[in-house]
């Protein structure tokens, strides 16, 4: 509706331009009426971080989207069962066993699950839609003053799965990109003062998971059933793999003491760090077995694999090489 009526008052202006032939001259009426357009069109272009409105409104709104994560967590506890009774299944390509003796030993080892966290456990579409309504960027200190918030509910089907795992001895680890620590303005004054630099985010995660009935479980502490990125080991310094943002480290983290039976996540770096189709191709029977994919349209490494590019991009240029991608049909 605005953008019809920004258009009409375009067209309006130039009108009346034309007609005022008697008092400028014919070079004067077009700067003038250029500059409108100019200014009106700079006016409807702004909104370029608006550019997820459909996809937060869709996750946020749609019983589609509530449809696909019940599915994928009935398809989840569908397969736990299965996987409860092969004990060669498992969701780790490394723990596939090679001979009679890595079949033994990988029976003798307790079942877990590994499940990320945003958008797969707990939905962070409050924020999101908050950064589209506000025409805002994200920002870590945006990001982590949500986090602290603990405010995130569970995404559908997400808890009914866990406590059925729990229930059938299963032991359930969350693993996010979720920073260990970060900045965080603390004393909410609009910028980062010293102190804030490197504050420790994990609690608020763990406080949000324990709210909602996800935390705690038996016989494994919240904090270690919750692997955040660069979370520190002995001697304060950050585990080895665990600074990045590819998971796999801390999935190869749990190989030794766990047969990890499922994995649960919103995009390809929650179950593997290749994203090409030839590296995905030896994996297309894990789809829908052990790993469990959930919607999630709104972000995530696939934006980097379609950017192609290390330097940040401005709003204009993402939606620029979104549009070149696009395969059309004439």
């Amino acid at each position: 509706m605005a953008a019809v009526l920004e258009f009409h008052f375009i067209t309006l202006l130039i009108f009346t331009s034309i007609f005022m032939g008697q008092q400028y001259s014919n070079m004067k009426r077009l700067c003038i009426t250029l500059t409108v357009v100019q200014l009106c069109c700079g006016c409807t272009g702004s909104h370029t971080n608006r550019v997820n409105l459909n996809s937060v409104t869709w996750m946020q709104t749609s019983e589609e989207c509530r449809a696909l994560s019940l599915g994928a967590y009935n398809m989840a506890r569908q397969n736990l069962d299965h996987a409860l009774e092969d004990r060669t299944w498992t969701a780790l390509p490394s723990q596939v066993p090679a001979d009679s003796d890595e079949v033994n030993a990988l029976g003798r080892l307790p079942p877990a699950v590994i499940l990320d966290i945003d958008e797969t456990v707990l939905g962070t579409l409050p924020y999101q839609a908050w950064l589209v309504k506000n025409d805002r960027p994200f920002t870590p200190i945006s990001w982590h003053t949500w986090v602290s918030e603990a405010s995130a509910e569970a995404i559908p089907g997400a808890r009914e799965f866990v406590h059925y795992a729990m229930q059938k001895g299963v032991t359930v680890f969350y693993l996010s990109n979720r920073a260990h620590r970060g900045t965080l303005d603390l004393n909410v004054n609009g910028q980062i003062d010293p102190g804030e630099e490197r504050v420790y985010l994990k609690p608020f995660t763990i406080s949000n998971l324990v709210r909602l009935g996800f935390l705690p479980q038996k016989n494994l502490s919240n904090d270690d059933s919750v692997l955040l990125r660069g979370e520190a080991g002995t001697g304060g310094r950050v585990k080895k793999g665990w600074a990045s943002s590819d998971k796999i480290a801390r999935r190869e983290s749990l190989s030794s003491d766990y047969r990890v039976v499922l994995i649960v996540g919103d995009n390809l770096n929650d179950f593997i760090s290749e994203d090409t189709p030839e590296a995905l191709a030896p994996y297309r029977a894990r789809w829908g077995r052990s790993w469990i994919m959930l919607p999630n349209p709104i972000y995530g490494p696939w934006e980097k694999r379609l950017y192609d590019v290390r330097h940040p991009l401005s709003e204009e240029e993402k939606i620029d090489i979104k549009l070149d991608s696009l395969e059309t049909w004439q």
